[in-house]
């Protein structure tokens, strides 16, 4: 696997939720932006903060469209942290375990480089010390073939290199924050002998990862795997015999990890220090060929989120079972993402029309249920008057309880309380935004007050 430790030569440089019950809805709408971010110039970044002042909003790292420009807002005084250059264009972009770095994958370049949040905490045997620094391009970089799929566990983040038919096999590297760090020892890889568009949870010493047999599809895969760390490697223990055609997303909770399949979602159950399969079989109201094939899971649900095209599904694993919810997208339109909040209290999803639909969790008879709250228009157009290439992302801060929408062609970020939908945060713009993920100290930073 090419990774490399060096200076890089660059300029600064994803139902919810059953909703049950009387379904209770907002329609909250706002005045346009007025607030317009302001480039930080007069702070001083060559040194730590201290404990009063780093920040527990965290910051935003924002991408532009077809561009390699990287900007990271801080999100308390919508100001511009930084502003840096990355080798490509990131098309994806995602955070790692603890949300310190930012993981930038440049997939049609098969590269893949780190941005440091600058806010971290460390473990100071009686407290937590939180650290607060100019945002910068990270030292680690991978050059390995079609990087795809980026997921993270509670200590380590596991990025899925999909390789090339005929030309390059499929690899895995696992490593923790601490490696981007510094400590090489804190990072392994799976290596396969065929490509496939593949999937990885890093559990632990283990990782669970896909499997595609030669005479299957080709290139989902159709098996899921039991891979153990020794080193700087993983070796494979097992095979779980429970089958996956067609396998596309995974996710992992406290107790589970699950992998969606065509015809379902395998669960796989830890305990007791062992590995055990299962699978949940689609429901009968499936239409024909429909499948789940993006999965959201959270430490502090018992569910996972499922999206199969334009209808929210809840995975129980308890009650073996897959059901629908009873949401409705705007007609004509798809889910542009949806996932948990820092805490597992909240869901969210927003669909590419720019409507918002926040989902809270109770408990009823033992069971876990999902209700919706608030359903919120993030922009002032009529939905059939869009400005035309129109797009909007949503990211959610680990630290509060606040959703990020992005908003590319107002050029503004909005973020929304998950328990109200009031509007507590907006940023207005000078470039196109694209993606964005939140960086910080995650569960608030009750440490950097």
């Amino acid at each position: 696997m090419k990774h490399t430790y060096k200076l890089l030569s660059v300029a600064v440089a994803t139902a919810l939720l059953t909703a049950c019950g009387d379904t209770k809805t907002t329609i909250v709408e706002h005045e346009p932006v007025v607030e317009e971010v302001k480039k930080d110039e007069g702070k001083d970044h060559d040194h730590d903060h201290d404990h009063g002042s780093v920040s527990a909003s965290g910051r935003l790292l924002v991408t532009s469209p077809d561009s390699n420009s990287i900007h990271i807002l801080d999100v308390e005084h919508k100001e511009v942290a930084e502003e840096l250059t990355s080798t490509h264009f990131p098309k994806y972009v995602y955070t790692t375990a603890s949300s310190r770095y930012a993981v930038l994958v440049q997939s049609d370049d098969s590269r893949v480089e780190f941005v440091d949040g600058g806010i971290w905490e460390e473990d100071h045997g009686d407290h937590m010390h939180p650290y607060e620094e100019i945002p910068k391009l990270s030292s680690v970089s991978f050059d390995n073939v079609k990087p795809a799929h980026v997921t993270s566990g509670e200590h380590n983040t596991a990025i899925f290199f999909d390789g090339e038919a005929g030309q390059t096999n499929a690899q895995v590297a696992v490593f923790s924050e601490a490696y981007l760090g510094g400590d090489t020892s804190a990072f392994a890889e799976i290596e396969y002998d065929s490509y496939m568009h593949g999937a990885a949870q890093a559990r632990g010493e283990y990782t669970l990862s896909t499997i595609r047999e030669a005479d299957s599809h080709p290139v989902l895969p159709n098996k899921i795997g039991l891979f153990h760390k020794h080193d700087d490697h993983f070796d494979q223990e097992k095979v779980f015999e429970v089958t996956c055609p067609v396998l596309h997303g995974s996710a992992q909770n406290h107790e589970h990890v699950s992998f969606a399949c065509g015809d379902g979602v395998v669960v796989i159950t830890e305990e007791n220090g062992g590995f055990t399969a299962a699978k949940i079989a689609n429901p009968e109201s499936f239409a024909e060929g429909q499948r789940i094939g993006t999965l959201r899971g959270h430490e502090g649900s018992h569910q996972f989120i499922g999206i199969a095209g334009t209808d929210l599904v809840v995975i129980d694993p308890e009650h073996n079972e897959i059901e629908k919810v009873e949401w409705t997208i705007t007609e004509g339109h798809s889910i542009a993402g949806g996932d948990f909040n820092y805490d597992g209290s909240h869901a969210a999803v927003l669909d590419s029309a720019g409507v918002l639909t926040i989902f809270e969790q109770h408990t009823e008879n033992d069971e876990h249920h999902w209700e919706v709250a608030h359903t919120v228009k993030v922009h002032e157009h009529e939905l059939d008057a869009l400005p035309e290439g129109a797009s909007f992302r949503l990211t959610f801060s680990k630290a509060e309880n606040i959703v990020f929408v992005v908003d590319s062609s107002a050029k503004h970020v909005l973020g929304y309380d998950l328990e109200s939908a009031e509007l507590k945060v907006e940023i207005e713009l000078d470039f196109t935004p694209d993606r964005a993920v939140w960086l910080g100290i995650e569960n608030g930073g009750e440490h950097a007050h």
